[in-house]
């Protein structure tokens, strides 16, 4: 009798249909893997810019403007601190070029007032506001900041990354942390 060694074409047709398939999702999933990572990285470098303009505002170094200091009052909507309001390109990879990112903020004045008539002030209001002060101090109690950072993603889409802060009239070199520190909290070499 006769005996069949080997495959048939149409088993080594459907094998080889398989293994195609297989590769393909393979490839094409390792490729949205790569697109979703440049996407996250740009996210993750709009949050830093973000957390960097935040702290520049917080760095300032009077209460009042004085010429070539950075000062609380100096903080305003797209003022204030040494990176300015625009565009910014970063480097990246050697491959990629570089990024552009569109920094803005906006400050908002805050004013802690007396709402409920008792000489205690219990309630945070903004220009606009009722209750708004009509004789205002020399510095605004609180600044609220936002934090609007824009660019362009790898796949055309105009994407936004907004943070929100506050700042207060207390320059850090003031602040209780810093005169304050006990020697558990001091770097050692």
């Amino acid at each position: 009798m006769y005996k069949k060694n080997g495959f048939s074409l149409i088993e080594v047709s459907v094998a080889s249909l398989l293994i195609m398939l297989g590769v393909t999702g393979y490839v094409t999933l390792q490729t949205e893997y790569v697109v979703a990572d440049a996407k996250i990285n740009l996210r993750i470098l709009a949050l830093h810019l973000a957390q960097e303009k935040l702290t520049d505002l917080a760095y300032f170094q009077q209460l009042s403007h004085s010429s070539g200091n950075m000062s609380y009052q100096n903080i305003a909507s797209d003022l204030g601190g040494n990176i300015p309001a625009g565009e910014r390109d970063i480097i990246m990879t050697s491959s990629l070029g570089f990024q552009t990112f569109n920094t803005q903020w906006q400050v908002e004045d805050m004013y802690y007032v007396d709402t409920n008539f008792n000489d205690l002030a219990d309630s945070w209001v903004k220009v606009g506001d009722p209750f708004f002060p009509i004789n205002l101090p020399r510095y605004v109690d609180l600044k609220n900041v936002h934090i609007i950072i824009t660019w362009v993603d790898i796949s055309g889409l105009n994407k936004q990354l907004e943070m929100y802060g506050s700042i207060a009239p207390i320059a850090q070199s003031q602040s209780f942390q810093a005169k304050y520190r006990s020697s558990s909290t001091l770097a050692t070499p």
